[in-house]
């Protein structure tokens, strides 16, 4: 018995070794980085030739065995991704068993209610009908695979995947070869091309994914998937009524009362102020009659706000000008209201506008397509964030802060002078909310050290991963304590942030600024009408509140309305809140604010550690 324990004993202290052993990793920009030689190849020869593929897949499988026997990582969004991309390179390779092993140990990671029954649903089925059915012919295989997902389908409670379920099936719509292919050539092959010898790994997963694409998605598109997913919303979607919760916990202002004005400063990618109600426009008006730059934005005008172009430089513009789309601007609006309109399955004129558009497109349209329906959505944000924190509230006065971000599918690299302008944008544009009296910000964007490193593989800039990785370390912590110390020297300004879109922990992405810790900010995640997360919400310990981000409607440029879903317009309604406690009570420290959104938030009925703003609650606590 004594010997029984000891051994015992040995064999738990090896084991416990082995994960000692292991090296820790708490923040994304500790995940390891893999590059891969591609120069001489086209990113279509891997789509093309299964030898070439199944060595690259080898390659892609070999480091990310390394990277778990080496790594203790800890964020359960990056070992779901592990085991997806385990999935897919097994399935490239034809080991369908250890394929779905990888879906199950994926599955198990899940955190939301919705990914238990959507996570790699579709190649889960897919595997699963050509494990039943090994020796059938395609068309015999189509009606089984049809018949498995029909059933499989049916079992998933639509109430939990209705937002998921819209998006998949409004995409079947746009799923075309010539767009897939124009996405490779059009994106993956110039990366290629500047990388050449050392391109990064999500670009080899986005070419395996390809594959992926072109083998058993793109050939069961028109057949399996599209009738059985719309058979199914048809189906259901007419029983279930979401429950605005929302309605029952908001408050409007009316005009007659009798509040204090509050400036919200709208940090975005610019807005067009002339679309809001009057009285929500904050005017200084002032440098007209006396010919000085009353509100500090370095220009002696009645420009209402301050602006930034892409390299940090100020500019007179608040909201970014799209000269590049000309006379299309508004079918890029008509574009992307068909899109949103597939994404929310509803039936309309833009929609059919915008199938038929990229089924027209050649692939060496489709790279430009993309870029300018990015420029849109950059143009419309800011002015559509600013909607929301205004609404109901006559004494809220938006005051346009704009940065410029890239729209391009390949951004320019960051430099040394980019990152020492933000800086001190960053710094000048704080300072700008101080001088006029700006009591509370909406910042719904978000980057991270991550994404300036692979800005650096994408453009070739970098003679290995540790060159690369020092400057993108350089150049973000230059923005990062700049941001850092602006917000810190404005205690008197609440900042109210997106946690971010990406389905991941917020503490573990280490983004800016959802990322920084600080007492006069606060993190905000999304949840829909009924109260429930959002398939896309960055969550975690790290998020204060939620609001609702799915089909938000408000203003974009121009005057029209449109819904977009995203943290970034479940951030702008807690500023609304905050706004409207400040305007009942203009002697509310920051930390009052704070505290009154949170406590008199409720625990979502899912999940008790997402707590739900509640307005009326809030409004109420005012002693």
């Amino acid at each position: 018995m004594n010997k029984l324990i000891i051994v015992l004993f040995a064999l738990l202290a090896f084991q416990a070794g082995i994960a000692q052993n292991k090296i820790k990793i708490e923040s994304a920009e500790d995940l390891p980085k893999h590059y891969y030689d591609l120069q001489g190849n086209k990113a279509m020869d891997y789509i093309n030739n299964r030898d070439l593929l199944i060595e690259l897949a080898d390659k892609v499988e070999a480091n990310l065995n390394s990277d778990l026997e080496k790594y203790d990582i800890q964020d359960k969004a990056t070992l779901r991704g592990y085991h997806s991309n385990f999935s897919m390179i097994y399935f490239i390779q034809h080991d369908l068993k250890s394929a779905l092993d990888e879906i199950e140990k994926g599955r198990k990671l899940t955190e939301k209610e919705a990914d238990k029954y959507m996570y790699n649903f579709t190649l889960d089925e897919f595997i699963k009908t050509r494990l039943e059915y090994p020796n059938l012919q395609e068309d015999e295989f189509k009606e089984a695979f049809k018949a498995n997902l029909k059933s499989d389908l049916e079992n998933i409670p639509f109430e939990v995947v209705q937002e998921e379920i819209e998006g998949m099936t409004g995409s079947f719509d746009i799923a075309k070869p010539n767009l897939i292919q124009g996405m490779i050539e059009g994106q993956m092959q110039p990366i290629i091309d500047k990388a050449g010898k050392q391109v990064p790994k999500f670009i080899v997963l986005q070419v395996l994914d390809a594959a992926l694409t072109y083998d058993m998605y793109l050939p069961y598109v028109d057949e399996v998937y599209k009738p059985v997913f719309q058979a199914y919303y048809d189906k259901h979607h007419v029983d279930v009524v979401m429950v605005d919760i929302w309605k029952e916990r908001d408050v409007s202002f009316e005009d007659d009362l009798d509040f204090d004005p509050v400036v919200i400063g709208i940090w975005d990618t610019g807005v067009d102020e002339s679309v809001l109600p009057e009285e929500n426009r904050w005017v200084n008006g002032l440098e007209k009659r006396n010919g000085k730059d009353d509100d500090n934005n370095g220009f002696v005008d009645d420009i209402n706000g301050v602006g930034f172009d892409l390299k940090g430089n100020k500019v007179k513009e608040l909201l970014f000008p799209i000269k590049d789309l000309n006379s299309n601007y508004k079918q890029y609006e008509k574009y992307l209201k068909g899109l949103l309109d597939l994404q929310a399955m509803i039936k309309s004129e833009e929609a059919d506008d915008l199938k038929k558009h990229i089924a027209s497109l050649g692939p060496e349209e489709v790279n430009p397509f993309i870029e300018n329906l990015s420029m849109f959505s950059n143009y419309s944000h800011g002015t559509h964030v600013a909607g929301i924190a205004a609404k109901g509230n006559p004494q809220a006065k938006i005051m346009a802060a704009r940065l410029t971000f890239p729209y391009e599918n390949i951004p320019a690299p960051p430099t040394l002078e980019n990152s020492t302008n933000w800086a001190k944008m960053y710094k000048n544009t704080v300072q700008y909310f101080k001088d006029n009296n700006v009591k509370v910000v909406n910042m719904s964007w978000g980057y991270s050290q991550n994404s300036y490193e692979s800005l650096l593989a994408m453009n070739g800039v970098g003679e290995n991963e540790e060159e690369r990785k020092a400057l993108a370390k350089k150049l973000f912590n230059i923005e990062k304590d700049a941001l850092y110390a602006a917000m810190k020297d404005a205690p008197e300004i609440l900042f109210v942030v997106a946690a971010g879109n990406s389905n991941n922990d917020v503490g573990f992405a280490n983004n800016i600024p959802s990322g920084l810790k600080l007492s006069n900010l606060l993190v905000v995640g999304a949840v829909d009408i009924e109260g429930k997360e959002t398939g896309f919400t960055t969550m975690g310990k790290g998020v204060d509140v939620y609001s609702n981000g799915y089909e938000v409607e408000s203003y974009i440029p121009g005057g029209e309305k449109r819904k977009y879903s995203g943290t970034s317009m479940a951030a702008p309604q807690v500023v609304n809140l905050a706004a409207k406690l400040w305007a009942v009570n203009p002697d509310l420290s920051v930390s009052e604010v704070k505290d009154l959104i949170v406590k008199g938030a409720t625990p979502s009925k899912e999940n008790k550690d997402i707590l739900l703003i509640h307005p009326q609650r809030s409004l109420s606590m005012i002693q």
